[in-house]
């Protein structure tokens, strides 16, 4: 099948959970047969990236918001003609696909999109107010989505979580969406064979528990919340310490209030790790931490710790309930309060909560969230939506 689909960003380039599920996703789409092309914006060094994507001319650095959409148009455009004609339209970005419509799209190819959370309601979150400024952004970022997504035959998520929220929030029916859970390429993220030498390498001092949380250091993320939660642990466990990997916004504030906190023994600021490091810090911690506060449609960081062996402690919201729940609803805090996050990490220390075999939570994995599995779902979706939409074009 011959896929057109649009990102963001790519990996390499710009980190994050988005760009890595859609690179990954495009790599096993492409392994599993199709004649995948796959759009991103420009910017950044092309080396790493394989040759079924390409960056959209115009989207890179510097242009306007408007500039890009109409790049991506173009682009989506230009890839429907000539030898090669695309069965299926994926977008991945709502704001990328918002001016794709049948004008630049033959009737018969269907538009299945990937939704990945509510862009709109994101920055809503991280603003941290209520200005007309930013009330005007919200709805000009609603609006845009709304667009795109009138447009789209079915819908793919992650979560039942963002589910609900499609239904609740943009109205589209329920029978229109289906969710396909994320997935871990489980031959890159695996068990380390010596854990004790990985552990050295990153100079992590013998005795010491390791708590690792790699997220994008922004509001939602719930990072605040740990390291106060840290605060509350470390007076009777000092031999915690906290490993923070990734950067945002928020990096500053949250060194800070760690400073201030006096942790400064017990959380550690890596910042933004390579690939090959991200592996190395989920096989060597002890368990892996996701506080995350609100719209977590999936949680692939989950997933990666678990295919690594390392086990998860979560808040109970969004995909990250999904994945620990029907694993071990133990790993999971009561809500996503510093005092619940040290409740369940003061228990685990103390010898009072046991935390899954290593074998148990890549087993976790193996069972339920490979890209075999994936392309196989969506495959199904894509051939169905396909067939959907040339029955109506026939009449």
């Amino acid at each position: 099948m011959n896929i057109l689909t649009t990102g963001m960003g790519w990996i390499d380039h710009a980190p994050g959970g988005l760009n890595r599920y859609f690179s990954d996703y495009s790599k096993a789409m492409t392994a599993a047969g199709h004649d995948l092309r796959a759009l991103v914006t420009a910017g950044g060094g092309r080396l790493t990236a394989p040759s079924y994507v390409e960056a959209v001319p115009g989207s890179g650095e510097g242009a306007g918001t408007w500039a890009r959409m109409r790049a991506f148009r173009r682009a989506v455009g230009s890839g429907t003609g000539g030898a090669w004609v695309p069965d299926v339209y994926n977008p991945h970005f709502a704001l990328y696909a918002s001016l794709v419509n049948r004008g630049a799209l033959s009737q018969d190819i269907p538009i299945v999109t990937h939704f990945h959370g509510p862009w709109a309601e994101e920055s809503m979150v991280e603003d941290r107010g209520a200005s007309p400024a930013r009330l005007l952004r919200y709805r000009m970022k609603k609006s845009v989505e709304s667009l795109a997504y009138r447009r789209s035959d079915r819908f793919i998520v992650l979560s039942r979580h963002f589910a609900r929220v499609l239904e609740r929030d943009y109205g589209i029916p329920g029978e229109r969406i289906v969710r396909i859970p994320g997935a871990v390429d489980v031959e890159r993220f695996r068990p380390a064979q010596d854990i004790s030498r990985v552990r050295a390498e990153l100079g992590i001092p013998e005795g010491r528990k390791v708590l690792f949380c790699v997220r994008r250091l922004v509001r939602r993320m719930g990072i605040d919340r740990l390291i106060r939660a840290m605060a509350e642990v470390s007076p009777s466990h000092p031999e915690a310490l906290l490993v923070v990997a990734g950067d945002g916004a928020m990096r500053g504030e949250l060194e800070q209030l760690a400073g201030s906190l006096g942790l400064g023994a017990q959380v550690r600021f890596v910042g933004r790790v390579s690939n090959e490091d991200l592996e190395k810090w989920y096989q060597a911690a002890d368990c892996s931490v996701v506080p995350t506060v609100t719209l977590e449609g999936f949680g692939l960081v989950t997933v990666e710790s678990l295919a690594c062996g390392t086990p998860v402690l979560g808040t109970p919201n969004g995909g990250t309930k999904e994945i620990l729940e029907p694993f071990a609803p133990s790993l999971l805090f009561a809500d996503d309060s510093a005092s619940a996050m040290a409740s369940t990490i003061e228990r685990w220390l103390g010898g009072r909560l046991a935390l899954p075999a290593r074998e148990q939570c890549r087993a976790h994995v193996l069972e339920r969230y490979t890209w075999v599995k994936v392309t196989e779902q969506v495959t199904e979706v894509f051939n169905a939506a396909t067939s959907s939409r040339r029955r109506r074009s026939a009449r």
